[in-house]
């Protein structure tokens, strides 16, 4: 009778430590406990190159990369489910109105990685998730896109804002002409 008073003496002993363990490690929260890291680069080379072709093409707009999908899309219910199709999802790139940082469109890179049946899932379900936002998205192969079609691609999700004043420049109207690509939605 003393063993077994012993044993479950040892098992309620065992029981408390592992909730005192369990305790502190639920309370670890602070930022001091744990080590961070700087992670260069920000960005690839591939998708840097992109980035600085954007940015060119499209000087009357903002262009931000690796941008949080839970920062311009939102879910109209109350679905768990719903917010977890884009909530840990980023896009390569957010294109958006200069004055107002509203969102116009998104660019996605897609290299060789983009082939595999769960990456097109993946490509599928956020492609998805921007339609219904309302928000297209052009997808390039390539770093190496040329700055005709950027413009193209943007002038065929922006449409044209009507020229302000009298006698805008023939190269401000030539560009303003919409070209015959049409987002990915």
């Amino acid at each position: 009778m003393k063993a077994m008073l012993g044993l479950v003496f040892l098992f309620a002993v065992a029981v408390v430590l592992m909730a005192m363990l369990k305790s502190a490690a639920s309370n670890r929260s602070s930022s001091g406990d744990f080590r961070f890291g700087r992670r260069s680069p920000f960005l690839r080379q591939d998708e840097i190159h992109l980035y600085e072709r954007l940015t060119a093409a499209l000087r009357d707009t903002h262009v931000f990369p690796q941008v949080a999908m839970s920062a311009f899309v939102e879910h109209k219910g109350r679905s768990h489910a719903a917010r977890n199709l884009f909530a840990q999802k980023y896009v390569d790139y957010l294109v958006c109105e200069r004055q107002t940082m509203r969102p116009l469109y998104v660019i996605e890179l897609d290299g060789a990685s983009h082939s595999s049946a769960r990456a097109q899932k993946r490509d599928k379900q956020k492609n998805d998730v921007l339609a219904s936002a309302g928000i297209p998205i052009m997808r390039y192969k390539s770093k190496d896109v040329d700055l005709s079609t950027i413009l193209s691609d943007y002038i065929s999700v922006v449409p044209p804002q009507p020229a302000k004043g009298v006698g805008a420049s023939v190269a401000e109207d030539e560009r303003k002409l919409p070209v015959g690509r049409t987002p990915m939605a």
